[in-house]
């Protein structure tokens, strides 16, 4: 189990509870103050004593929320200890007390999500699903995001768009990284909202102003895809590279496009062939074929049609449906490989049933050439 797996349970209790000691002690400190030369009559003590009576009393259920606070906060540490070490069991034996009796916005999260995956409790994506909703109702982000994405997914819910949209937007509005994407995506694509472009924009680059690099990634292609004035290949290069330094495959192969292509920077095939090899090796099938054709090319390394032949290997074990068909166009010519017509024929039909262009035009000249059967 990887430490980690959820994200770390926050430990705050009630974040006014500081306010509310210092109220307690400062109404204790200001008794009724009175001139010197004047001595109250009896019954003006009794305001006094209630005065303090009061103080008493809320200082003594500040500290009853107190300790309360601190048995939560050992509890959920207790949780994510048994989570780190894959004890799912147990964490949901700790999390029931928290999440059903207390109602604790972070526990009923944990606990959703548990049974949304079937881990440590029996898998109920409807009652998962109804947790987090519970969750996001008490203003958990992360619940709010998981219900939104729930909404996406139709999981545990009737899938829902709008929906999502809204509870995307609860949480992204609290500035929620993974929440801003999401709903950067819906406008992207029109669902559950519009399609707006400088929406998808503007929530995409609040999420990677954050850091996150999916987001960073897709903002980068926004701005590289877009039409119009929100068209910039020089935007766009600087978000691919923002998320390639945190190792985002995508990114790091379409930062090496647009160093091959001379989009956004100038044009400097080592620099492509720099970051189509970190994204190969990461095992991104797309960059495997783009290195497998630099390969072929002689762009930014010498000409070496072995290692073309190796890189698109690679990529059309993937899937990759360009690879397969270059593939195929390798062995068909003997270029890197040893001649090989039959299995040139494999890879030609498995580009094609994958949808590759190419292939499919090179099978349509086959049959056109092949020799006509003549009727008996």
């Amino acid at each position: 189990m990887k430490k980690g797996f959820f994200p770390g349970l926050r430990t705050g209790g009630r974040q006014a509870l500081t306010g509310l000691l210092c109220a307690g002690l400062l109404w204790v400190g200001q008794a009724p103050v009175f001139a010197a030369d004047k001595v109250p009559d009896a019954p003006a003590a009794a305001p006094q004593a209630t005065a303090e009576q009061a103080a008493e009393q809320s200082a003594e259920r500040a500290a009853e929320r107190a300790a309360e606070d601190a048995r939560t906060a050992a509890a959920l540490r207790q949780v994510q200890q048994a989570l780190d070490a894959g004890k799912y069991e147990q964490a949901v034996s700790l999390l029931g007390p928290l999440a059903e009796k207390e109602g604790n916005g972070e526990a009923l999260y944990v606990l959703g999500t548990l049974t949304m995956q079937g881990k440590g409790v029996k898998r109920s994506p409807q009652r998962g699903a109804a947790l987090l909703r519970k969750a996001a109702e008490k203003g958990e982000l992360r619940a709010q995001n998981a219900l939104a994405t729930a909404y996406c997914t139709g999981n545990g819910v009737r899938r829902n768009f709008r929906e999502a949209a809204r509870w995307y937007r609860k949480a992204a509005e609290q500035g929620l990284a993974e929440a801003q994407f999401s709903l950067g995506y819906l406008y992207a694509n029109g669902r559950g909202v519009p399609k707006r472009e400088d929406m998808a924009i503007d929530w995409y680059s609040r999420a990677a102003n954050q850091g996150l690099a999916d987001a960073q990634y897709s903002l980068g292609w926004t701005y590289m895809n877009a039409k119009g004035s929100n068209q910039s290949d020089t935007k766009a290069a600087h978000w691919f590279e923002r998320a390639a330094q945190q190792d985002h495959k995508k990114a790091m192969n379409n930062l090496a496009y647009m160093y091959a292509e001379g989009r956004g920077f100038a044009q400097d095939n080592a620099k492509a062939i720099q970051w189509y090899t970190r994204a190969a090796e990461a095992g991104y099938a797309e960059a495997q074929y783009n290195l497998g054709f630099m390969y072929e090319q002689g762009r930014g390394v010498a000409q070496d049609y072995a290692r073309a032949v190796e890189w698109y290997l690679k990529a059309a074990e993937a899937g990759e449906p360009a690879a397969q068909y270059s593939l195929g166009l390798m062995y068909d010519q003997g270029t890197g490989v040893q001649r090989n017509l039959s299995e040139a024929q494999r890879w030609y039909e498995l580009a094609a049933k994958n949808g590759d262009p190419d292939a499919r035009a090179h099978l349509r000249a086959q049959e056109r050439s092949a020799p006509s059967r003549k009727k008996k």
